[in-house]
């Protein structure tokens, strides 16, 4: 992840944080797959660094010299959460043909007990007020899935409505992302999915009606 410290912009390019490949064993490896269940199980500001020290079994010393505070670690798990959720989330909803991706959105969500809460959100909760860096990286993020919501919606034929419809998408996609940790017995992706059906025929409906009826 590059951070610049004058604007506090964020850039994710790559399918790996930058500096450090997930699949290769390692310390830095150890202490990222380490933290990021501590985090998403005891929150951020509860779980200490000298926790993650322990639990992961590196020095100290090894420790700081790869994140150099806990700023930089709670970033690089973030970004390591997005990449992988949303390259698993593409990768499932992309074995659906063109027209059915936007609710394979849903059904993606509804059939996955991987995709339950929203670790970005808990870090905007928890820390963004007081943190610049995480409030823009969330940011980017969500314009990364907004954007994707759009190109699916344009390829689905719904190109005069994709930009409106790809922010019901997110809201729609967020809503149930946390509501699942919350009510799973509620079903939320199922119903995320039929209001976002219900969209989608109205816009079909109107374009139906806009044919038949007299001008």
């Amino acid at each position: 992840m590059t951070i610049d410290k004058t604007d506090k912009s964020v850039t994710i390019e790559r399918g790996i944080i930058q500096g450090t490949d997930m699949n290769k064993p390692g310390v830095k490896d150890r202490i990222l797959q380490t933290a990021l269940p501590l985090f998403a199980a005891s929150g951020f500001k509860a779980t200490g660094i000298d926790r993650i020290i322990a639990a992961s079994g590196v020095a100290k010393a090894s420790f700081y010299r790869h994140f150099p505070s806990k700023d930089d670690l709670v970033l690089a798990c973030l970004e390591g959460w997005h990449v992988s959720q949303f390259a698993a989330l593409k990768m499932k909803v992309e074995e659906s043909d063109d027209k059915s991706r936007p609710l394979a959105v849903f059904e993606v969500l509804a059939g996955d007990n991987g995709f339950r809460g929203d670790l970005l959100i808990t870090a905007l909760i928890e820390l963004g007020e007081d943190k610049a860096a995480v409030t823009a990286m969330v940011a980017l993020a969500r314009r990364q899935m907004r954007e994707w919501f759009e190109a699916l919606l344009r390829a689905a034929d719904f190109a005069d409505m994709a930009e409106v419809l790809s922010h019901e998408w997110l809201l729609l996609y967020e809503g149930a992302m946390i509501a699942t940790v919350r009510a799973p017995q509620e079903h939320p992706a199922r119903r995320a999915r039929a209001a976002a059906e219900r969209s989608l025929q109205q816009i079909q409906l109107k374009r139906l009606l806009s044919k038949t009826l007299p001008q």
